[in-house]
């Protein structure tokens, strides 16, 4: 640990801690120590802390408690009695599921919706602490310590007196995801030719436009340590472009909206599941986990969110199970084979900026009447927003949605819309937010 990282995790964050009642730098510390437990260690913190979750969940969550499950002794065979909790089922129960009826103190967080409709989850403030603290250990694992300087992406632009603080006191330069157009990224790159970073975070779509963006223009000499890819499925020419254009290594990362932080790439590229945070089960379509090799459904139990207790939450992903439990990294926690979850594609506006699934689901959020969506390019100026009305609204405001993305993308687009009743999955088990039928337009 350098001198300048000592000083902000042992005085400067640890003050940040006690002026916000929070507890960061104590979960950190001990989130270093777990991850470093053997396997048998693993697995008993894990049984200790899903029965002290199916417990709190069963006497103080009114959903659960009508289940009516019986407590087990063994803590798996316990959550095995529970059913699998669908997204839409935790949407429409939300209100019993909480353990906090008036809910003081607890922060309402949407998940992305990039699934379908986006949820509401509840954290209490030391339960967001420990969320920030996880992925803290994900960027050390990428090589990162605090202080180092970062380039990172996001949506919500509007940084409060706390977030501005930690991007000056984290060395974080913060740009906005939504408005990724060669102008934009460029404009980036030449700065990063003058002011250098360390390590680049970002989601998937938009760490791989930078690198395309820049093997395009041949622009050699932007490079980083390391970078961390959250929030999108990495794609295989995405991990390439990137590891190219920018002469680092790629730290993939798998987690999910409603609070999940699920696995992350080690050094050896990895996926190392946090299994004292969640219990992963990989499932058939009869239920059942299926064998290693194998692609299941991805289901979830969360051990540290006892605010919203998701207990066998279905997120809508495929994964595959791993077949070897053993890494030569020196982490012993569980494996997870690779995660399949959906395709991203761009869209590409007739100005030449582009749309990636992040910027819709930003945008559509601000439309609670819009259930379900697909947004389909079928030329290089027609786009059409195919939509699932919530509880089969009438008043959809299409000319407000239409509006919005000329207003976020500052140029007239020609928007179609169509009202179905429902919209078909993709063979990845998750919906296919975007499809682009134009042929050449991207050199993917």
């Amino acid at each position: 640990m350098s001198f300048k990282s000592f000083v902000l995790e042992k005085i400067v964050l640890k003050t940040g801690d006690l002026i916000l009642n929070t507890n960061f730098i104590a979960l950190l510390q001990t989130w270093r120590k777990t991850a470093a437990l053997d396997q048998v260690a693993l697995k008993k913190l894990q049984a200790k802390k899903l029965k002290k979750m199916l417990t709190i969940a069963s006497e103080k969550s009114v959903f659960y408690k009508k289940l009516t499950i019986q407590p087990n002794a063994d803590a798996i065979t316990w959550l095995n009695e529970f059913p699998v909790l669908t997204k839409k089922v935790f949407r429409d129960n939300i209100e019993y599921i909480v353990t906090q009826k008036d809910k003081i103190g607890l922060t309402p967080i949407m998940s992305s919706g990039s699934t379908g409709p986006p949820a509401k989850v509840y954290f209490s403030k030391n339960e967001l602490s420990n969320n920030r603290a996880l992925q803290v250990l994900w960027w050390e694992w990428a090589g990162y310590q605090f202080g180092n300087s970062l380039l990172q992406t996001g949506v919500n632009m509007n940084r409060t007196r706390e977030k501005k603080a930690k991007d000056f006191f984290l060395n974080t330069r913060y740009i906005d995801a939504m408005k990724h157009d060669e102008k934009q990224i460029l404009e980036e790159l030449n700065l990063l030719q003058k002011e250098p970073r360390k390590h680049f975070i970002a989601y998937a779509s938009s760490l791989y436009l930078f690198a395309k963006t820049a093997l395009e223009h041949k622009i050699k000499d932007v490079k980083f340590d390391s970078v961390v890819s959250l929030g999108e499925k990495l794609l295989p020419n995405f991990r390439d472009a990137i590891e190219q254009a920018f002469s680092c290594k790629v730290y993939d990362t798998y987690g999910a909206s409603e609070g999940f932080l699920i696995a992350s790439q080690c050094t050896e590229g990895k996926y190392h599941i946090v299994s004292p945070h969640v219990v992963v089960e990989l499932l058939d379509d009869a239920g059942n986990e299926v064998r290693p090799g194998e692609i299941g459904r991805v289901v979830l139990t969360g051990l540290d969110n006892f605010s919203t207790p998701l207990i066998r939450y279905e997120v809508g992903d495929l994964a595959v199970k791993a077949i070897s439990e053993n890494c030569t990294c020196g982490l012993e926690l569980p494996l997870l084979g690779e995660v399949i979850g959906r395709q991203t594609e761009f869209l590409l506006t007739p100005k030449g900026k582009y749309i990636t699934v992040q910027t819709v689901v930003r945008i559509l959020k601000q439309f609670p009447e819009i259930e379900q969506f697909k947004v389909v390019q079928s030329s290089e100026s027609e786009f059409k927003l195919i939509y699932l009305s919530y509880k089969n609204k009438i008043d959809v405001r299409e000319k407000g949605i239409r509006q919005m993305f000329e207003d976020v993308f500052e140029e007239s687009l020609n928007f179609d819309f169509e009202k179905v009743s429902q919209l078909p999955k993709a063979k990845s088990g998750k919906f296919q937010l975007i499809e682009n039928h134009v042929i050449n337009t991207e050199k993917q």
